[in-house]
């Protein structure tokens, strides 16, 4: 009989040592499941992972019954080495994902499976707050660091004769969103589990909503302008303050600088005519206007609803993080 299983809270694109150690609590030990080779249709990516422990889950490798065929073996295999004195502390599985198991993706995955107990994850412990690379043996062995990955180049996870290379975290792309209204709010809670560290941005702390902002970090800046002329060069903007000349004096600082990956302006069609022609006169050129994107969103989606459009900008967002501002179709 398959137990219900929480889900940890944990931000799933956090460091997975940091949320180990969360996870364990009074347990003697959790399992850390990682995807490590995938051979056709599959539903997660090469180095997804997860955690199991007996009562939760952080993150998700799939999800269905690959994912309940992971966690039943973590937890059997947690039971075993408990009552083992000497013995190997992982195991690879290796699943087809055909209709034996439920799912018609037709492809196959081998997932490792390391046991971690309280002492394996405090000696990991030093790693919780960094971004680095570590190999994973996949027979015996605790996991040890190769790589420091805190650079701009995203570090992708690959798999060697007798280990895994995994990052301890993802690489995020600083996204800043001025304006806490109704679209900020409803984008933050669409996006703040993606690929993105969330700089959420107002002049008035009552705009924010109540409660843990663990996923993203609260700014109360006078003058937002000035954060955006600041931001890193790699960043991606949104811009949907409550205010016409708020939006205007963070586009200027944003396109007079011009080192962005991304600058999105909520608004009409009136509004974009109107603002390329004030920051023009402003000495804005027209080679930096061209990379301001107003109105924001997809085109497909035209309804003004708040919630519908942040789905469109959310939607928008990750088309560019995907195909790296490649405008596509």
């Amino acid at each position: 009989m398959r137990r219900i299983m929480h889900k940890s809270l944990i931000n799933p694109n956090g460091n997975w040592i940091a949320a180990a150690n969360h996870l364990i609590g009074d347990e003697k030990a959790l399992a850390h499941a990682i995807i490590i080779s995938v051979r056709g249709s599959a539903p997660r990516e090469l180095g997804a992972n997860m955690l199991i422990s007996e009562n939760q889950i952080w993150n998700t490798i799939g999800g269905g019954s690959l994912e309940f065929e992971v966690m039943e073996q973590a937890r059997g295999l947690i039971k075993e080495i408990g009552l083992k004195v000497e013995g190997s502390n992982r195991k690879v599985l290796n699943l087809a994902l055909g209709p034996d198991m439920g799912q018609c993706c037709g492809g196959n995955v081998k997932v490792l499976l390391e046991i971690l107990s309280q002492s394996d994850i405090k000696k990991l412990a030093k790693h919780s707050q960094k971004l680095v690379a570590l190999e994973h043996p996949l027979k015996s062995g605790a996991p040890t660091e190769v790589l420091r990955t805190d650079d701009d180049k995203k570090f992708r996870p690959f798999l060697k004769k007798e280990s895994f290379v995994l990052p301890t975290a993802k690489k995020l792309d600083p996204l800043f969103i001025y304006g806490a209204g109704h679209v900020g709010r409803a984008l933050v809670k669409i996006i703040e589990h993606t690929d993105f560290d969330i700089h959420w941005i107002d002049i008035d702390e009552k705009r924010f909503p109540e409660g843990s902002t663990s996923t993203f970090s609260k700014v109360i800046a006078l003058d937002p302008a000035l954060i955006a002329s600041h931001a890193p060069s790699n960043a991606y903007h949104v811009i949907i303050t409550h205010s016409h000349p708020l939006d205007e004096a963070i586009c200027f600082a944003l396109l007079s600088k011009d080192q962005f990956r991304f600058c999105g302006l909520i608004g009409s069609k009136t509004k974009n005519s109107r603002f390329r022609s004030r920051l023009s006169k402003m000495g804005i050129k027209d080679e930096q206007l061209k990379k301001l994107t107003c109105p924001i969103g997809i085109d497909e989606i035209n309804s003004k609803q708040p919630v519908k459009v942040a789905i469109s900008i959310a939607a928008q967002l990750s088309i560019w993080q995907e195909t790296n501002g490649i405008r596509i179709g």
